[in-house]
């Protein structure tokens, strides 16, 4: 939809573009085309900002500044630490924030996100990065969307996946909430209601296990069982999270 008349004709674009209706007047959430962008509005929680994905400002753009780091668990646990910067499959995209800390810690990233309306938002937040910034930003020339879709789409991204040939695949699958706490962010909630938990998340992991050559990474609550039931080759913790570590062989060698 479009939050003005005059930019009715730029959301049927975006609209044709993603493959989304601009007619359904019952669904709860809509993605709403603003002078600002592409936003995420949730029509039964008034109370609740609309969802926007701005890598540009605020505190994203800030973690980017301190994500080249090696102190960030998600670089840790991808093995950034010896010179050697991975190709990266981030297969549950989601907002997309993990995938612009490897990024911008020197992984070339591709991010995969099967909600059509969660893709959206994410194509359009990365393309406004890198034209922010210009060509010669870590953006453009590390961080890709691919087409809409699941690890698990085997038949309509095959050719994407055998492309990319990566040397790690990272998964953050969406885990049932278990309990109502204030602690958790909006935008997360709002994320949460709209896509449900990831109820074939253990597919995912033999499917990342088979398109990675050197290691798959799985981000999990602290206290949630592993992915499929297997056990990881290693584990980083952060505060309330663990980052399972599988590893099929070790990263090709730099020579310093």
């Amino acid at each position: 939809m479009a939050a003005e008349p005059e930019l009715q004709s730029a959301a049927a674009a975006l609209a044709a573009e993603f493959g989304l209706p601009t007619t359904d007047t019952e669904a709860d959430f809509i993605l709403e085309l603003t002078r600002e962008g592409l936003q995420l509005r949730w029509r039964s929680k008034p109370e609740y900002q609309p969802l926007i994905l701005d890598y540009t400002r605020g505190a994203q753009a800030w973690r980017q500044q301190l994500g080249g780091g090696r102190q960030e668990a998600v670089v840790r646990a991808l093995g950034l630490g010896k010179g050697f910067r991975p190709k990266v499959l981030d297969a549950t995209a989601g907002l997309g924030r993990d995938s612009l800390m490897l990024g911008h810690a020197g992984c070339e990233v591709w991010m995969l996100e099967r909600n059509p309306a969660i893709h959206a938002l994410l194509h359009q937040a990365v393309l406004h990065l890198q034209q922010f910034h210009g060509d010669g930003h870590w953006s453009s020339q590390r961080v890709h969307v691919l087409p809409a879709g699941s690890l698990l789409d085997k038949e309509s991204l095959h050719e994407e996946f055998s492309k990319l040939q990566p040397h790690a695949v990272y998964l953050d699958p969406m885990f049932p909430e278990r309990e109502k706490s204030a602690a958790v962010k909006k935008d997360m909630q709002v994320l949460q209601h709209l896509v449900g938990a990831d109820l074939d998340a253990d597919g995912l992991l033999p499917a990342a296990l088979a398109l990675a050559s050197c290691r798959v990474v799985v981000k999990r609550p602290a206290k949630a069982p592993f992915l499929a039931g297997q056990t990881p080759s290693s584990q980083i913790a952060s505060k309330k999270h663990r980052f399972d570590v599988y590893i099929k062989q070790p990263y090709p060698k730099v020579n310093v």
